[in-house]
């Protein structure tokens, strides 16, 4: 067990922008409390300490005691013979009455960092905390009002135009468990949310491929990454995986046979619920081009580099990791009678009502359906 400063975690540092000293009390791997101590320094100013500041001395005091305070917790558990680690630690803190934190964007720090959340989610919670920080008018807990929550949602739209109200619903959606938790432990008198009305709005319509844009996709000669992203997407289109499911994907551990087919069963990563979907003739040729491993490329060079073949392609729409799953629901699945229940299972959906989100009707399936059936 260890109680030490870190400086700068998040390598967000610059000579023009301030990073946060934390304190870590590491319990083993995996297992430690990150605690923002309210200082915050530029990269000359940090060197095991407070360095090259006129207020080096008070900060270098402030950061002692803050350390002390924390290690008084783990002396106390000791003299109690309480086991050392992170759960008893946190609830003792929750008992410190010292622990009271000095402002509601530390507190949402310190719980972001804390929080038993997947990565990914983590780092959405930290974006939503950095605009919350740029706006700069919700720090203490006496902020959190309706109408500073509201001059936040006016923010969000001011700082950047293109924001959907979707888009504007998710940073709320982020920052509204800390205020509801701030609410439950008496650092506020009321919730504000319940006085500010948070719209979700309509999310924009996403257009899958044809089946023709499909086989045109498949049939292109791209250069390196051109190419392995390309083969990515079409492997999640005849699959129907996520770009998480696919940046996991573990042919080993997640593929089974069955009657002579070879299905994904599997768990979603930003979930955990269950999945099962067939590996289809275009997404077995993927995984043996690449001896069953697929390539790695980060979400933003993948979206990148998909708006790039979107150009080649001549496409009068967006193509985006999203857009993969949708193709697979609609133009491999649905267009293909396949059930709407097998769909979601094979999607890994917990509702089916947000299979039927990307149930698009196509018209030769409609087409197909009269010829067979009312003719």
């Amino acid at each position: 067990m260890r109680v030490y400063f870190c400086y700068d975690r998040r390598h967000k540092a610059t000579s023009e922008r301030k990073a946060p000293v934390e304190l870590r009390v590491y319990f083993g791997k995996h297992n430690e409390k990150v605690i923002r101590t309210g200082v915050e320094l530029f990269p000359v100013q940090w060197d095991n300490m407070v360095v090259n500041c006129p207020e080096a001395d008070k900060l270098n005091k402030k950061l002692r005691n803050f350390k002390k305070r924390h290690e008084d917790v783990l002396s106390l558990m000791k003299v109690d013979g309480a086991e050392i680690n992170l759960d008893n630690f946190n609830s003792y803190l929750g008992t410190n009455k010292n622990e009271m934190p000095d402002s509601f964007i530390d507190f949402m720090y310190n719980e972001i960092g804390n929080a038993n959340i997947r990565d990914t989610t983590k780092r959405q919670h930290y974006v939503a905390y950095e605009a919350l920080e740029r706006f700069g008018k919700i720090k203490s807990f006496a902020n959190l009002t309706p109408k500073s929550l509201q001059e936040f949602d006016n923010f969000l739209r001011r700082d950047n135009p293109k924001r959907t109200q979707v888009t504007i619903h998710g940073y709320h959606k982020r920052i509204k468990p800390y205020v509801i938790k701030a609410y439950k432990l008496g650092y506020i008198e009321f919730n504000p949310y319940l006085r500010f009305t948070d719209v979700r709005g309509s999310s924009k319509e996403r257009h899958p491929l044809s089946q023709n844009e499909l086989d045109e996709l498949q049939s292109l000669i791209l250069t390196d990454k051109l190419d392995k992203t390309r083969d990515l997407f079409v492997f999640a289109c005849y699959t129907g995986l996520a770009y998480a499911d696919l940046e996991s994907f573990n042919y080993e551990k997640e593929v089974v046979e069955s009657n002579g087919m070879k299905f994904i069963d599997g768990h979603r990563f930003k979930t955990g619920t269950e999945f099962y979907t067939p590996i289809l003739p275009p997404a077995m040729k993927v995984l043996e081009k690449y001896h069953l491993k697929l390539p790695r490329i980060s979400n933003q060079k993948y979206n990148d580099y998909l708006h790039v073949i979107e150009a080649y392609l001549g496409l009068n729409k967006p193509l985006t990791s999203h857009v993969a799953r949708h193709t697979f629901a609609t133009t491999v699945a649905l267009a293909h009678d396949v059930p709407i229940e097998s769909v979601s299972k094979m999607l890994g959906h917990k509702d089916i009502k947000t299979t039927q989100i990307y149930a698009k009707v196509l018209k030769s399936t409609i087409e197909r359906n009269v010829m067979q059936k009312m003719l």
